[in-house]
């Protein structure tokens, strides 16, 4: 595993943190910071899903047992846990946990299964759709007729994916290694930065994109001195969210838009996140939320 990938990966999902923190803001610095920066996080993380699919798990075997255990069960636990809580708080307290989800079937079919909208953990919308690229890969060139068996049920009841860019930005990510070996890196860097320029012009939305792989192919060979955190960064992805839930009443009573208020939320969530990632270290079974890793 290359470490720049390692780096780049945990502050992709430190930014998408940013996006959950509770606040009001509606402009400003602070607004731009949590809201507008962050949102190439998500965009990183399938670029480099892509690569990683090219560079390394497209020569082993057993693809869809691999992708079951490395996405599709921490995805199912971290949300029926979630789904879990919900209803308990609710018939027990009281206390309404969800805001775009209802106490019906919905909460299995969306808030779990995720047919139409983001589950009940909405970050991990992206693990769902990564793994419905993986099951298209797995019956595309290994002609894996079992994908069908989730894909079929997925195209007649929901979408297919929730978020088309992110298999884009994954075939983008597979295709680097050819156009790294085929555009000289400073001609790359100047086309880059003129499609930039154009898209910021005529559609500024969507300047994310290509600033989001400006970044990836900037650190891509970068030789860089680090430490393995894939698990924690996954940890942190699924888990981030619902410990903002939690921390959020505590902070209610103080300004939500204050900056020590947002900063308390993504610490409190890093800091947690990474309790149960050492817990995990010293339970083995437990790192099955993790997909092993």
């Amino acid at each position: 595993m290359k470490y720049n990938i390692e780096l780049i990966r945990l502050i992709a999902v430190v930014l998408i943190t940013f996006t959950h923190t509770r606040h009001h803001l509606e402009s400003g610095f602070l607004f731009f910071i949590v809201e507008s920066v962050p949102k190439v996080g998500t965009l990183l993380l399938s670029i480099i899903s892509g690569y990683l699919y090219w560079t390394i798990s497209r020569a082993k075997t057993n693809l869809l047992q691999k992708k079951i255990k490395s996405l599709l069960i921490p995805y199912l636990i971290s949300n029926i846990l979630i789904i879990g809580i919900a209803v308990t708080l609710y018939v027990f307290f009281n206390i309404n946990f969800l805001n775009r989800l209802s106490y019906d079937f919905s909460l299995i079919t969306e808030g779990l299964l995720s047919l139409h909208v983001p589950p009940i953990n909405p970050p991990t919308y992206f693990i769902r759709d990564i793994f419905v690229v993986f099951l298209l890969i797995d019956l595309l060139k290994n002609r894996n007729l079992k994908s069908l068996f989730i894909l079929i049920p997925i195209l007649i009841f929901g979408k297919l994916l929730i978020r088309v860019d992110i298999l884009l930005l994954f075939i983008l990510g597979a295709a680097t290694p050819y156009i790294l070996n085929k555009f000289n890196k400073n001609a790359l860097y100047i086309l880059l930065a003129f499609a930039s320029l154009v898209i910021y012009i005529y559609l500024p939305e969507y300047t994310k994109y290509p600033l989001a792989y400006i970044i990836f192919v900037f650190v891509i060979d970068i030789n860089i001195k680090f430490v393995k955190t894939g698990g924690y960064s996954y940890i942190l992805h699924l888990y981030h969210a619902p410990l903002m839930m939690l921390i959020y009443p505590l902070l209610a009573s103080h300004d939500i838009n204050d900056p020590l208020s947002i900063l308390l939320q993504i610490i409190f969530a890093i800091a947690m996140t990474f309790v149960i990632y050492l817990i995990t270290r010293k339970i083995k079974f437990l790192q099955v939320i993790s997909g092993g890793r």
